[in-house]
């Protein structure tokens, strides 16, 4: 009792830090994007909104990174763009910045998307729908929200670098980052003192409720929290709806950095991941059972020729600007809205 006390002592702590170097974690560690966004690359007509949601430590307003680079979008798409901030207070939507970027770690895989829905709901331009960007763990909020609301639907999901189907070891906390060091060291003593299958774990640390151990799926099954129960993989809990809202998708594109060290595999970023009762022997998306039997309609959406698969060279959230507008023309840019 008395060593899970000191541990929510570290969380309470963590996630009510106000500390001057918070922000460099999300400026220096995350996405960083320094140049002005380019004029006069768009020639379309004003295109379908697009919803962006940061990763692990990022926060929607952060000046060095997602601020230009929901401009950039918005100028490539022609596009009104929305970057979504998870407050703690369900009723605000926006204007909490720390809270934002702590809540990456320390609101649960189920809260951040349930506050992402609150948030795209409370949003009029968003209500006939719109393309979804994540970067990291902002896709896992993104697949969430596909699989338990959709409504506005998802029309077109471009995953940078996501963790779709899970990791089988936690994302490097990055502790050499000013200021973070507080929240690093609250994220290993909560792991290495509680177990990451603890519901005392999985109450309070989102990286935990994605952890996949391909070599102890029983365990995973039981006591882990929302990736299981949105890949339906749990027996009895099963959800058809889960299924047809993803599958509902017009196209799924998956970004993966080729020398990824954060996400473990790399190729869950590609809906591969570690043979089940292994952790050393890779699988496919295509050769894997949640692919062969479509639990979450991941083979349905692929039959359909709705899913396209992308690299980049370097490391996890390291891609160039002009790749990120590629992607953005190539898929949020309809033939039907260019101007000719």
């Amino acid at each position: 009792m008395a060593l899970k006390a000191g541990v929510a002592t570290l969380i309470s702590m963590a996630a009510a830090f106000d500390l001057p170097g918070l922000a460099d974690f999300g400026m220096a560690a995350i996405l960083e994007f320094t140049e002005e966004p380019m004029a006069g690359r768009s020639n379309a007509k004003a295109g379908l909104p697009v919803v962006m949601m940061h990763g692990m430590g990022d926060f929607g307003n952060n000046p060095m990174g997602m601020v230009p680079l929901r401009k950039l979008i918005a100028e490539t798409a022609n596009a009104y763009v929305h970057s979504v901030e998870l407050c703690s207070d369900p009723t605000k939507l926006s204007d909490c910045d720390t809270q934002d970027q702590s809540n990456g770690f320390f609101m649960t895989m189920d809260e951040q998307v349930d506050q992402f829905a609150r948030v795209v709901r409370a949003d009029a331009k968003l209500s006939g729908g719109f393309n979804a960007v994540g970067f990291s763990q902002g896709n896992t909020v993104i697949r969430g929200y596909i699989h338990k609301y959709n409504n506005p639907p998802v029309k077109t999901f471009l995953s940078m670098h996501g963790v779709m189907m899970g990791v089988n070891g936690l994302p490097q906390c990055p502790m050499s980052v000013p200021g973070v060091g507080p929240l690093c060291r609250a994220v290993d003593a909560i792991v290495s003192h509680a177990g990451v299958y603890s519901s005392f774990v999985q109450n309070r640390l989102a990286q935990a409720n994605y952890y996949r151990d391909a070599e102890n799926l029983v365990e995973y099954r039981t006591h882990g929290h929302f990736l299981p129960y949105i890949n339906n993989e749990v027996q009895g809990h099963q959800n058809s709806t889960y299924k047809q809202n993803f599958q509902s998708l017009e196209k799924l594109v998956l970004v993966m950095a080729e020398d990824d060290t954060m996400v473990h595999p790399k190729e869950s970023e590609h809906f591969g991941y570690f043979k089940d009762g292994s952790r050393t022997e890779l699988v496919t998306m295509r050769d894997a059972p949640w692919y062969k039997e479509d639990w979450f309609g991941l083979k349905s959406l692929d039959e359909a020729k709705k899913i396209e698969f992308h690299s980049t060279p370097g490391n996890h959230l390291r891609f160039k600007k002009d790749f990120l507008v590629e992607m953005v023309q190539r898929y949020f840019v309809t033939e039907s809205s260019v101007v000719v």
